[in-house]
């Protein structure tokens, strides 16, 4: 089920209407089907910053912190990109002032989830085989300082508790919810894409970003002489975390999120 939710009203999702210019504003979800949103929005002639990663927007000194912007200087930004077409940004590094842009008619709000913990098994594999990180077991790589790796990623971000050494409480999973319903579209993963149709975006995209059966994640393991790890790659092993991992219970509030996002 895609669902839109906006002003805190929970609906099933319909065609979005957002008059002369629309600025599709997509919060990229490591490892939620995030670049394949992107692609598609691509695909259909949407317009990225000119300078761009993903399609988060850069400037000379890498990806612009769109998500430490007050709001002000946030609707400062979206004016620049009215004045230069562009009609779609994406954020992958934090949660931007939510409040401000679900204000502003000219944006439509959209991000895409899907099980926290497939979503989290999924992340830990695509940085092992591609060497993101250093760790070769989640107990290492929940140290990682990267909010990507932290637990409660979901609260993390739609909190805007963006730093992984402080501790996610009850206050953010409410602060949290209350934010995704400003959201014009919340697309749960496993349910499909449906809901972009609804964007006009009808042609399909040729990227699914997938972990494995990437010929230059292959090639990438060769030229680092990790043998083992790509013949395990090649076997598309999937690595688990293990019961002490305690994966579930140190995502407490991102399950209880997806849950709600799913509810009835």
């Amino acid at each position: 089920m895609n669902i839109q939710l906006r002003n805190g009203e929970v609906r099933l999702s319909g065609p979005v209407n957002m008059g002369k210019y629309r600025l599709v504003w997509f919060q990229h979800l490591h490892k939620a089907a995030g670049t394949y949103v992107i692609r598609r929005a691509l695909a259909n002639g949407e317009k990225p910053f000119p300078i761009n990663e993903n399609g988060n927007p850069c400037d000379d000194n890498g990806a612009i912190p769109l998500w430490e912007m007050p709001g002000k200087e946030l609707t400062k930004f979206i004016d620049t990109c009215e004045e230069m077409g562009v009609t779609f940004v994406a954020t992958e590094w934090g949660g931007p002032d939510f409040s401000t842009l679900s204000k502003d008619p000219r944006v439509c709000l959209v991000t895409c989830v899907r099980n926290p913990i497939n979503r989290f098994i999924s992340n830990f594999n695509f940085d092992y085989y591609w060497m993101w990180s250093k760790s070769t077991n989640y107990e290492q790589y929940l140290m990682d300082k990267e909010i990507y790796t932290s637990p409660e990623y979901y609260t993390r971000i739609f909190s805007r508790n963006h730093n992984p050494s402080d501790p996610v409480t009850e206050r953010h999973f409410q602060t949290a919810k209350e934010n995704i319903l400003l959201f014009d579209k919340v697309i749960v993963a496993e349910t499909g894409m449906d809901a972009l149709d609804e964007l006009g975006w009808h042609n399909e995209s040729d990227t699914k970003h997938a972990t494995f059966g990437d010929r230059w994640a292959m090639l990438f393991l060769l030229k680092k002489l990790r043998f083992r790890r790509l013949i395990q790659y090649i076997r598309a092993v999937k690595h688990k975390p293990s019961n002490e991992a305690h994966i579930e219970k140190l995502n407490k509030f991102d399950i209880q999120f997806y849950d709600f996002l799913n509810a009835p």
